[in-house]
C-alpha cells in the first residue's frame, strides 16, 4: 500500500560507514546497505527530479560521501552529502525499492 508505514518497514538502526561511503539499515531480519554515490544519483528531490525531466543525468561527484541522515517523521531519511545537497527525503519504502533494484 502506497505510504506504508508498518514497523516492519522502519529500520531498527541507520549508520553511516566506510568514511561516509556506506549507509546501512538495520531491519527486523536484514541489513540493506547503500553506496553513497548511487543514492545522490537516486534523489527525488524537486531539483534532481527537474533535472531528470529535462533529460538530465543526476551525476554524483568522484568520492562523494553521506555527512548526516536525519529521520523524518517516522517515515524516511533526509540524507546530507558532501557535495552540498541535503534536500531529498528517502522514505523507506524507497530505498527498500533501490535495494530490490540494486540486487536484480
Amino acid at each position: 500500500m502506497p505510504g506504508d508505514r508498518s514497523e516492519a518497514a522502519i529500520p531498527e538502526t541507520v549508520t553511516i560507514g566506510a568514511g561516509g561511503r556506506v549507509l546501512t539499515l538495520q531491519l527486523a531480519a536484514t541489513r540493506l546497505h547503500f553506496d553513497a554515490a548511487d543514492l545522490r544519483r537516486a534523489c527525488r528531490c524537486a531539483a534532481c527530479a527537474g533535472s531528470r525531466l529535462l533529460g538530465t543525468e543526476i551525476v554524483a561527484p568522484p568520492g562523494i560521501r553521506l555527512i548526516s541522515a536525519a529521520s523524518i517523521g517516522g517515515y524516511a531519511l533526509n540524507l546530507s552529502f558532501s557535495d552540498g545537497h541535503a534536500r531529498g527525503v528517502f522514505p523507506f519504502t524507497y530505498l527498500a525499492q533501490l535495494a530490490t533494484e540494486t540486487a536484480a
